[in-house]
């Protein structure tokens, strides 16, 4: 069958070096295939003959294929067109190709299958699609650009414009493609677009301007740049931004004005050490120590004293290389000394280009001197707290520990083992037993009540008094935490209850027991008394009575005497 079919291909399409032939027999499959066509997939290492024709098609083809081959057997003297994506590798990359398919006939005419002649396509497509993608792109950032845009032909008609420019113009697209810029724009000299529009298309040159709008109130820039077609524009309302530099002027004003109404020095150096700018004070001070005042584009060096030039130096190269420098200073007097604040700032312009270095100084002795109060205050103060007997301590509303007497730590480290630091939590403070009784207590405080309590613990008795803290406005900031050792208080006040106690009982033991034996005697003496010659009988008896209850009343003192010495 094959050399029947080699005999009815033309030599020139069964040899081409360029095109693929093959003949799909009426069953869909592979009954010749060319000498190019089995190089060209020689990877899939495969006899096409008697293969299905879709072994070397992509999937997704292989419908498109069998219609085209449909036609060509219902239309036996059409020739159909079609693109079809081939195999180009085994890891399943296909490329594109171009076939033409008619129906195959032997010499009496009859239908032997489908002819299919086919080249290679892909660079042509990818030339193609890439033509596409890019006019796409030229679509896209038209549209995108934050400028308006529009084409003029050379008849000074809008041919192409964006949608911006439809925004700016206030005229829709429909409205403006086909009509000619004169009509629409008014073609007057109080404005500088008609010369500019012309100058770029008559001369051939870029041109750039600004133009006014009074009618619409508002401000606009353009860039014309002609071409072999006409015009190409790009404009855009700047109205804004000339408000933006209106405000700017007027707060570059302000600003001078607030650097020149302030007691700062501050002077701006460029990198060459030559004066960029200064303000009022800066100029004052170097008249008063160098007897001239400042200029712009002067020699710094000029204004530096001799003993200050290897620091100032050291200094502004730093600030140079990007360090921000701020120190304090003090400048010694004939009979006293003056504080200033010394600073340098490195200074970038909007595109962080270096500009230069500010140099900055400010008197600070009031407040050097207010320091020196303060710092005196609180010395005195941690004296007073630290001279007292109570362990105080300060803590924010988080319960977090601010500030510690000496008593405070001491305690603490024996208690504790560690003494609290700035940040601590004082909660970590307290015996666990007791943690939430405390809470309850910070709660409280933290709500504006007081607290006073006594607790016994580690063998000592100790005072607690917690307090609201207040800021200047009556807001409560913190707690005032206060503890003193009671411990030899309360044993005084235990031995008082005591020897009170032991008194109520002496006094009880003397208003009944002793009452007892004294009234025996008392009686045995009534008797002795009322008995003027008693018998010695009587007399024997009225002694033993009389001894019993002297001796009843020594076993009470006795037992008095004991009871009191037990709070000796």
């Amino acid at each position: 069958m094959d050399n029947k079919l080699r005999a009815l291909v033309p030599d020139f399409l069964r040899n081409s070096q360029t095109y693929s032939l093959v003949v799909i027999d009426l069953e869909g499959r592979y009954s010749y295939v060319n000498d190019f066509f089995k190089k060209r997939f020689e990877f899939m290492n495969m006899d096409f003959v008697n293969q299905p024709f879709s072994v070397a098609i992509h999937p997704e083809d292989v419908e498109k294929c069998n219609i085209a081959a449909y036609e060509c057997i219902n239309n036996p003297n059409k020739v159909v067109e079609l693109k079809v994506r081939k195999p180009d590798d085994l890891k399943g990359d296909f490329y594109w190709t171009h076939w033409e398919f008619s129906l195959f006939k032997d010499q009496k005419q009859q239908p032997l299958g489908i002819l299919c002649i086919g080249h290679d396509i892909t660079e042509t497509e990818k030339v193609s699609k890439q033509a596409k993608e890019f006019i796409q792109k030229v679509e896209t950032i038209i549209e995108e650009i934050t400028d308006g845009f529009c084409v003029l032909n050379r008849d000074w008609e809008f041919i192409k414009m964006n949608k911006l420019a439809e925004q700016i113009l206030g005229l829709p697209k429909e409205k403006l493609i086909g009509s000619k810029l004169w009509s629409i724009f008014p073609d007057i000299p109080e404005y500088n677009y008609p010369s500019a529009f012309r100058k770029a298309m008559n001369d051939y040159v870029t041109v750039t301007f600004e133009d006014y709008r009074a009618d619409l109130g508002r401000w606009f820039s353009a860039v014309c740049y002609p071409s072999p077609d006409g015009l190409n524009i790009f404009f855009r309302d700047i109205t804004q931004q000339k408000k933006n530099q209106e405000e700017l002027k007027h707060s570059e004003n302000k600003l001078r004005a607030i650097l020149d109404s302030t007691t700062d020095s501050n002077v701006l150096i460029s990198p060459e050490y030559k004066v960029l700018c200064f303000n009022k004070k800066a100029s004052e001070v170097s008249q008063l120590i160098f007897g001239k005042p400042l200029q712009e584009s002067a020699d710094m060096w000029d204004y530096i004293l001799p003993n200050d030039r290897e620091l100032f130096y050291q200094n502004t190269q730093k600030a140079l290389e990007g360090e921000y420098l701020i120190f304090e200073k003090e400048i010694f007097l004939t009979n006293s000394s003056i504080w200033y604040e010394v600073s340098y700032y490195p200074v970038y312009d909007d595109e962080r280009k270096q500009l230069g270095v500010t140099f900055n100084t400010t008197n600070i002795n009031a407040r050097k001197k207010a320091e020196t109060q303060l710092k005196q205050s609180e010395t005195m103060l941690r004296i007073l707290y630290d001279s007292t007997q109570i362990a105080s301590t300060f803590i924010d509303k988080d319960l977090c520990i601010l500030f510690t007497n000496r008593l405070t730590e001491e305690t603490h480290l024996k208690i504790f083992g560690k003494s609290p630091q700035i940040g601590d939590k004082q909660l970590d403070f307290i015996v666990p037993e007791l943690r939430e009784e405390f809470a309850d207590y910070y709660r409280s405080v933290l709500q504006g009540k007081s607290i006073y309590a006594e607790k016994a613990y580690f063998n000592h008795w100790w005072h607690i008094s917690l307090f609201p803290v207040y800021d200047s406005k009556n807001n409560i900031v913190g707690i005032s935490n206060n503890v003193k050792n009671i411990t030899e208080r309360k044993e005084n006040e235990l031995k008082i209850l005591k020897q009170n106690e032991t008194l109520r009982q002496i006094a009880w033991q003397q208003s009944h027991v002793i009452r007892r034996p004294v009234a025996n005697i008392l009686g045995i003496i009534k008797l002795l008394k009322g008995d003027k010659k008693p018998s010695r009988e009587e007399q024997e008896k009225y002694l033993d009575y009389l001894y019993q209850s002297t001796e009843e009343l020594d076993k009470v003192i006795h037992k008095i005497l004991v009871k009191s010495n037990e709070n000796e």
